[in-house]
């Protein structure tokens, strides 16, 4: 067998059961440190083909675990590769990565589940502040693919406020939507924690609508 065919035959049982990423499992652990530089370094190989990098990785992760719908991995993987499903060198290096994606998805809905609050991944500028724009961006990206889903909460007032910390930084990060103007360093890291402080409020506000769409969905 060609080592061609052979990758391809590799890739094909690595994506043959994706619906192993949305079986919960509360008792899953944070990434080590070494599985993240793996991740990591896979993801900044394949920049050029438009992957994600991990900041942008865990807000599109938090916004798929706190969507009122599911989003299949069919739908959401191409996203953070770069627009197509993950190829891989072989077995070893699929179950690394396709492990560590599932294993943080895991440990982050075990968090929010628990009704506990969960530190996304942020990057630190050399003076270690963190801006958490592009976290914004991977989480609106993740919103996106279930618009509709989240509209209740976009449009009703009483529940805006859960989305308006991230939201205030996404338009920071698009220049035509905020007109370039930067929030101050003290306001940011308001906004920082307040974001932490809601993700939990955000999964519980859903949830009751999440596992109801769970149950009559294909995905399982």
């Amino acid at each position: 067998m060609s080592e061609n065919n052979q990758n391809e035959k590799d890739n094909e049982s690595i994506l043959s059961d994706l619906d192993d990423f949305l079986n919960f499992n509360d008792q899953s652990a944070k990434l080590t440190d070494k599985q993240m530089d793996a991740l990591e370094r896979y993801l900044d190989a394949h920049a050029a083909q438009n992957a994600m990098h991990l900041e942008v990785l865990d807000g599109f992760l938090c916004a798929l675990i706190t969507s009122p719908s599911p989003v299949s991995p069919e739908e959401y993987l191409p996203y953070i590769f770069g627009g197509k499903m993950p190829e891989f060198k072989n077995q070893e290096e699929a179950d690394e990565i396709m492990g560590a994606l599932k294993q943080h998805w895991e440990y982050i809905e075990s968090v929010l589940k628990r009704n506990n609050e969960y530190y996304p991944f942020l990057y630190a500028d050399p003076d270690g502040k963190c801006s958490a724009n592009e976290w914004a961006y991977g989480f609106i990206l993740g919103m996106d693919l279930r618009r509709d889903a989240w509209k209740e909460m976009v449009e009703t007032s009483k529940q805006e406020g859960l989305l308006t910390p991230i939201l205030k930084l996404y338009s920071e990060y698009i220049p035509e939507v905020s007109g370039c103007q930067q929030i101050p360093a003290e306001e940011r890291e308001e906004i920082v924690t307040t974001i932490v402080s809601n993700l939990p409020k955000i999964y519980d506000h859903f949830e009751e609508q999440r596992e109801k769409n769970r149950k009559s969905s294909p995905l399982h």
